[in-house]
Parts: structure tokens; C-alpha cells; sequence
């Protein structure tokens, strides 16, 4: 059984493991380690989680990885088939994985540093105006047939095009239901990259978004659209 340690805590001895640590850092960690058995047993099984991974790449798995973004930290995860989630929302590691194993309770979620680059290197590039188009998979298996209506309509909205609910509503042939169409973007896990920030409302003020319409302004903004900012 592993053993506690007060000085590190275990997203530290990750963090080191997965070589997310700034060089002081995992110095630091390095020369604690050698002291200290029990960060060197937490080091070692995630070593061999890690080299688990390996033994995943073409069999059912959710892989995930977190990165730095002008958001903060941001996790994104992945199935065979594409994107699942992306989020800047959870406070820890721990939370974004508990939300993959809750949607996905029989399939493994492995932290994976290397099938995931693709997806940083692509949010970096737009989040520095380098990026208009991403050239990224989603899978939006699991959802409703009317969610995953919306999403792929919102999936078609080009860089700084931004459309209504009410004309989301209409391009999926449900002219009424502008508010489901609202709640339904609302709950959209791969946002961003399914540009659902693109929506308005139809007097063109932001509408809502989920964890703050700060982020909105911001995605809006790096798009050029600074006629809906306010």
C-alpha cells in the first residue's frame, strides 16, 4: 500500500512523472525523491500506469492530458473515435478523470502525454490567432439525438461566424425550440473545439456560456469579433 507524504503532494510526483513540471521543480521533486520512499513508491506505480497506456492504443480507452492555456490549466480527453471532453472548469486532475469514469464506466482512463499533443498543439495555435481551423476528431457518441443535432450544426459555423439560437433551432428542423437548443450547447463537452460560443442571441448580446461569458468575450475576441463583446 502506498505510503502518505506531507511534502509533495500526488498531482506533484504526476506532474514530475509526466514531465509537465517547470526544470526547478522537478529538480526539487528529483532530490526529494531520494530521500523519500514513499514519493518513490507513488512514482513507481505511475511509471507502470503510464507503460500501461502503451498496451491501450487500439483497444476501448479514454485518454486524457493536461495543459497550460490562457484559461489556466485545461484537460482534454479522447476515445478512439475523437474528442470527448475538454475543460477548464475542474479543479484537479482527480475531478476531469472522475467525470470520464462516471460517463464511461467500463472503459479505462489512462493519462496519455503523447496520442493528446495533436489537440494542444491545435488550442495553443488558436489561442495565439495562428489557428482558424482545427483538424480535430469528436466523438459524440453517448449523447441525445437532438444534443448531438445541435452540436453538429454548431460544428459548422466557420472562425468568427456567429449565428442564432433561434437559427440553430431552424437548421435542425425545430424552429421552436431555440431554448432547448441553448441547454443543450450549454452542456456541450467539447467546447471550443465545437464552437458553441459562435451562438447568439437574436438582438446579437452574447447569450450564456457555460462557467462564465468572460470566456466567451475571450474566444469571440481572438476570432475578431469585438462587435459582440459587450
Amino acid at each position: 500500500m502506498t505510503q502518505s507524504c506531507a511534502t509533495y503532494r500526488e498531482e506533484d510526483v504526476l506532474a514530475w512523472i509526466l514531465r509537465d513540471s517547470d526544470a526547478g521543480a522537478a529538480q526539487a521533486l528529483a532530490e526529494h525523491m531520494a530521500l523519500c520512499p514513499a514519493c518513490r513508491e507513488r512514482a513507481a506505480e505511475y511509471r507502470i500506469l503510464q507503460g500501461s497506456a502503451g498496451g491501450f492504443r487500439n483497444d476501448p480507452v479514454i485518454r486524457w492530458r493536461r495543459f497550460d492555456s490562457p484559461f489556466g490549466a485545461m484537460r482534454v480527453a479522447a476515445s478512439v473515435a475523437g474528442l470527448v471532453a475538454l475543460s477548464w472548469q475542474d479543479t484537479c486532475d482527480e475531478a476531469f478523470v472522475a467525470g470520464l469514469e462516471r460517463r464511461y464506466p467500463s472503459t479505462p482512463v489512462v493519462c496519455d502525454t503523447d496520442e493528446l499533443d495533436p489537440a494542444e498543439e491545435q488550442l495553443t495555435e488558436y489561442f495565439g490567432r495562428r489557428r482558424p481551423l482545427f483538424d480535430l476528431r469528436v466523438d459524440l457518441a453517448g449523447l441525445g439525438d437532438f444534443q448531438r443535432a445541435v452540436l453538429d450544426a454548431a460544428s459548422g459555423l466557420d472562425f468568427g461566424e456567429t449565428v442564432t439560437y433561434t437559427e440553430i433551432a431552424r437548421r435542425i428542423g425545430r424552429p421552436k425550440a431555440s431554448r432547448a437548443v441553448g441547454n443543450a450547447l450549454g452542456r456541450n463537452p467539447v467546447p471550443i473545439i465545437v464552437p458553441c460560443h459562435r451562438v447568439v442571441r437574436t438582438d446579437r448580446t452574447l447569450g450564456g456560456y457555460t462557467g462564465g461569458l468572460r470566456y466567451k468575450r475571450t474566444l469571440l475576441g481572438i476570432e475578431g469579433r469585438t462587435d459582440l463583446l459587450s
